[in-house]
């Protein structure tokens, strides 16, 4: 203002100037700031207003909004908000790092500390807000992916560097030439992977948790669908399985128990909700839940303390005896959850009977056919069936069938080998290539 004019077109409102303090010239002034009102935001709203994020009157048995709108009101219970004092945190048990169990996966690059970024994080960020979450999660979850997720991402580093190295280990998959994303994929997995390490001691928020559950999903998923591009060049009736990406898929587990009270609030819970709910209608169509129970010695009275193979048989028989489908991808996911530090020991012995389970869980992941699976399930069932193909006999090696059938490979392959070395080979990289078409 000079001169009592203004230099815009809309002048300030009087409320906000006020008059010239005592002793002062006449064209200082200063403004009036109103502080916003203290309030205090209510969690209890229904699951449906939550999910809309609309605000809800919290009336029971059903909110205004459900009543108008016709739907189911439902009411999650949630405790108070979690803050943790000083003194308090100090004698809270610590979530072990062991919980990400590898020293490091896949092997990764170390990055130096300026180097935080490359050129194409813009692109690999853009590729999986519409690409990635969507595979990954699902057409269910991807808003939670691509939106709720981002918004938590924008101020959490290692969580941003998970979804960028997932975006460049698809894109490695899926375009004609990938080694352009090898250098991001490492240098942001590492950057994930160390940041996780350091976060899943101080959870303390829902928020912190939504970070580190959030990262460990798609830092999973990297690790299950990762494999060398010398990969290929192996030849899978010599190379034996490798279960360091198991170990980790078997921290997920724990951590999922251990931030459990934090689940009410988290942006995850629709998923917890409709796993925890889903039922499988469709009638059994053979007998393998028998047959397998049988080959691993489990009878009525069995448990996860007399039998090692019992809990991943438990989450396994309704599945197995269905015909595979996509539309049990979360099943098939859940099932792992079966999975303990012992069992993943007993497929490093080359256990027969957890061999001929896991082979089973890799034939139905082989029916959902995507970038992220299908080159880990199909390399992982092929050497499994080579390894046990001589080894079982009879009704024993009829368990067998339907995972070589799944991944393609031939029994009693032995014999052809003798004859045809890289046949082997041909018909296991035919599986991979279904998974780009």
């Amino acid at each position: 203002m000079e001169n009592g004019q203004y230099a815009f077109r809309v002048k300030p409102t009087k409320h906000l100037l006020a008059q010239p303090a005592q002793g002062s010239s006449g064209n200082r002034f200063t403004q009036v700031i109103h502080s916003r009102k203290a309030h205090q935001k209510s969690r209890g709203g229904c699951y449906e207003c939550k999910q809309r994020r609309k605000k809800c009157d919290e009336a029971r048995p059903s909110c205004t909004r459900c009543l108008e709108k016709h739907t189911e009101c439902k009411y999650i219970a949630v405790g108070r908000p979690v803050h943790l004092s000083n003194q308090a945190k100090e004698s809270t048990p610590r979530i072990s790092t062991l919980l990400w169990p590898v020293a490091r996966s896949p092997p990764v690059l170390t990055a130096s500390d300026h180097a935080q970024h490359t050129p194409k994080d813009l692109l690999l960020l853009d590729y999986f807000i519409n690409n990635v979450g969507v595979s990954v999660a699902g057409p269910e979850y991807s808003h939670t992916f691509t939106v709720q997720v981002i918004d938590i991402a924008k101020e959490v580093p290692f969580l941003m560097h998970a979804m960028l190295a997932l975006s460049a280990c698809q894109l490695q998959h899926t375009v004609a030439d990938g080694s352009p994303y090898r250098l991001p994929e490492a240098l942001h997995t590492h950057l994930a992977s160390q940041g996780l390490r350091q976060a899943v001691g101080h959870m303390n928020t829902v928020k912190d948790m939504d970070s580190v559950l959030t990262s460990a999903m798609l830092l999973n998923c990297l690790a299950f669908c990762y494999a060398d591009w010398r990969d290929e060049e192996v030849d899978v009736n010599t190379s034996r399985p490798s279960w360091n990406w198991l170990r980790i898929q078997t921290g997920l587990k724990d951590l999922l128990i251990e931030t459990k009270p934090f689940h009410c609030e988290s942006i995850w819970m629709p998923m917890f909700i409709a796993t925890k709910t889903f039922a499988i209608t469709e009638p059994p169509q053979n007998d393998l839940d028998i047959r397998l129970a049988k080959f691993c010695g489990i009878v009525s009275d069995s448990s996860d303390i007399d039998n090692p193979y019992f809990e991943f048989y438990t989450q396994l028989a309704p599945l197995v005896i269905r015909k595979p489908d996509i539309y049990y991808l979360r099943m098939y996911s859940n099932a792992i959850g079966g999975i303990d530090q012992k069992f993943v020991e007993l497929l490093e012995k080359e256990d027969s009977k957890a061999m001929v389970l896991f082979a089973h869980w890799l034939a139905l992941m082989c029916s959902c056919i995507t970038w992220w699976i299908t080159r880990r399930t199909s390399r992982e069932c092929w050497m499994i069936c080579r390894i046990l193909d001589k080894r079982l006999l009879g009704e024993d090696r009829a368990l067998l069938e339907r995972p070589a059938e799944a991944c393609g490979y031939p029994l009693g392959l032995g014999e052809l080998l003798c004859q045809a070395p890289t046949f082997s080979r041909t018909m296991m990289l035919g599986n991979n290539f279904r998974a780009l078409a």
